[in-house]
């Protein structure tokens, strides 16, 4: 009988930190010879998750985290939707996203594969070595459009993760970040508890793009209010909502005074940051059928990218 590998106590070591898993590299420096490596495959005490990556144990999720950030080599971190499930805003991915430095020489496994790697270095924390909430978000931003930036922020922010300063101080930090003037626009007008930002989009992309009348802004229907764009004649209120996981109490405030203002003749629409930049041309569609409805006689224009005003 041949006599049982013995596993150095170092690697040992290095194996309960790193969920059990282990590179060839990791167990040759620890003491181990190719033939004790192959011998403890071969028993099945060591089972290959890939070229020399293999799991002292079982072979699940973090097992599959950190042999993927292990292909990657020193530096290497867990991004995208597999960085957002291990902070809990994401559910498992069926792609793990693994950020390697550019200088990384690891070899890219064919597909079906667990890993998507891509290049480039970034900050990570945490065992599995992942994105920071912010850099996470901006990962994820990165690939959406409006409704997803927003979900993503709000999902980061509306779970006390993070804060809209911190996610604009990470972007700050990455000027080639794709969608990164959208996301800046999106986190500035949560940011300042303003709609600023949002109102001029509104202006531009809804009411100027598509002929409709320009209504006045921050007017005053009801004693103690303010409301963002007010089509007096028309009888009828634009409300621009930047805030992100609009619930509870300020969602109830906002019923109360829908149903004010139309006891004293307004309609009010409702249009959050990604109707306005993502979907202009429906909400301009949307506006102008209760215009028209209530009184206006004018005709809305085709923007250049415009599909569904008529």
């Amino acid at each position: 009988m041949k006599p049982r590998t013995v596993v150095p106590a170092e690697l040992i070591g290095i194996a309960r930190f790193q969920s059990g898993v282990v590179s060839r590299q990791q167990a040759l420096e620890a003491g181990l010879t190719h033939v004790g490596v192959r011998g403890l495959v071969g028993t099945g005490r060591w089972k290959p998750i890939a070229r020399g990556i293999y799991s002292m144990g079982e072979v699940r999720w973090e097992q599959l985290l950190w042999a993927g950030v292990l292909i990657g080599g020193p530096g290497s971190t867990v991004g995208g939707l597999a960085a957002a499930h291990q902070l809990g805003i994401a559910p498992q991915p069926e792609v793990i996203d693994i950020w390697a430095p550019r200088a990384a020489s690891y070899r890219r496994r064919a597909a079906p594969s667990p890993w998507d790697f891509h290049r480039g270095t970034r900050a990570s924390r945490g065992n599995p070595p992942h994105l920071s909430v912010e850099e996470t978000v901006l990962d994820l931003c990165s690939t959406c459009g409006p409704d997803g930036i927003t979900a993503w922020i709000g999902k980061a922010v509306g779970g006390w993760l993070t804060t809209p300063d911190r996610i604009l101080a990470a972007l700050e930090r990455t000027p080639n970040l794709r969608n990164r003037k959208l996301i800046g626009e999106c986190l500035g007008v949560v940011a300042g508890g303003s709609n600023s930002a949002l109102e001029a989009r509104y202006r531009r992309d809804v009411e100027q793009a598509h002929g409709l009348p320009i209504g006045t802004r921050q007017k005053s229907v009801s004693s103690g209010t303010a409301s963002d764009v007010v089509y007096q004649e028309y009888g009828t209120i634009a409300e621009l909502d930047g805030k992100l996981g609009h619930r509870g109490d300020g969602e109830v405030r906002d019923a109360w005074r829908d149903s004010k203002h139309l006891l004293l003749g307004f309609v009010t629409l409702r249009f959050g940051w990604a109707d306005v930049t993502g979907r202009p041309c429906e909400v301009a569609a949307r506006v102008s059928d209760v215009l028209r409805m209530r009184g206006w006689d004018g005709v809305p224009q085709l923007c250049p990218d415009c599909l569904h005003v008529a």
